[in-house]
């Protein structure tokens, strides 16, 4: 269990205006190949990838629904020395729930690996803009970590707290995504009648935002054993997608017992 200066126990909207606390400083952690023993071990309390799994979300639309599928795949690939989990995301949109293939927006490989300390980084992606699956073209935001300048970033820390600040991924004028933890300790409640539960507890908050698209801010909630929960994007509109399922090939999850700084 990690230790936290609070507890507080609030719907998720209330937590993304809490202040940072005392500890709040930007995390940079040095990256090297040689820091991977065990990469594909993805087994983060707040971010588990655990090859088999797939996750399902759902948000409403001002036209009608999206449906976002993550599937966490067996396949690997090596980045810049580091052999990465392949993440495979994929979101439909239509005026009903549904993950037809003419529905397809965007397909999206994502390239994970965990270090030994728990941090689990983000090593690139290859992003497709669809209009149905039989219609994709490359996305302006692929790129991939020692090529061209680009350089792995952590997408959740071992030992979150609040405050910490830290680069999710770098590729100038293409990937510069930022993250924040903006709270600890909170209970998350959904509000969809197929969520697949009605709240969480112990979950963190975390900011998201990228200096190439200014005003489009997100706030994701990743609770223990599952990963995200909820993914709220304001962007013009406000976007709140809800994890509905979870479906799994895999054995169950076993995690590593993270260090305190």
């Amino acid at each position: 269990m990690l230790a936290h200066l609070h507890k507080p126990t609030v719907a998720v909207a209330a937590a993304f205006l809490s202040a940072t606390s005392a500890q709040a400083g930007t995390i940079t952690i040095p990256f090297s190949a040689s820091n991977f023993s065990d990469p594909l071990t993805i087994d983060n309390i707040y971010f588990p990838l655990v090859a088999g799994t797939t996750f399902t979300y759902k948000a409403e639309t001002k036209d009608g629904c999206e449906v976002d599928v993550m599937t966490v795949t067996s396949d690997t690939r090596v980045i810049d020395g580091v052999t990465t989990r392949v993440v495979h995301d994929q979101i439909f949109e239509g005026d009903t729930c549904t993950t037809d293939p003419d529905a397809l927006v965007e397909d999206t490989l994502d390239y994970y690996a965990q270090d030994d300390s728990g941090n689990v980084w983000y090593l690139g992606e290859d992003t497709f803009d669809c209009e149905g699956a039989d219609n994709c073209t490359r996305g302006e935001g692929s790129w991939l970590a020692g090529v061209n300048g680009g350089e792995a970033g952590i997408v959740m820390l071992a030992d979150p707290k609040s405050g910490d600040r830290y680069r999710q991924e770098f590729s100038e004028g293409n990937a510069e995504d930022q993250a924040m933890v903006t709270a600890v300790g909170v209970t998350a409640k959904m509000t969809r009648d197929d969520a697949f539960q009605a709240s969480y507890s112990d979950c963190i908050v975390t900011k998201e935002w990228t200096v190439l698209e200014p005003g489009s801010i997100g706030f994701k909630t990743y609770c223990p054993g599952v990963g995200i929960v909820l993914d709220v994007d304001h962007h013009g509109t406000i976007l709140r997608s809800e994890l509905v399922s979870i479906s799994s090939t895999a054995s169950a999850l076993q995690f590593r017992t993270v260090p305190r700084r």
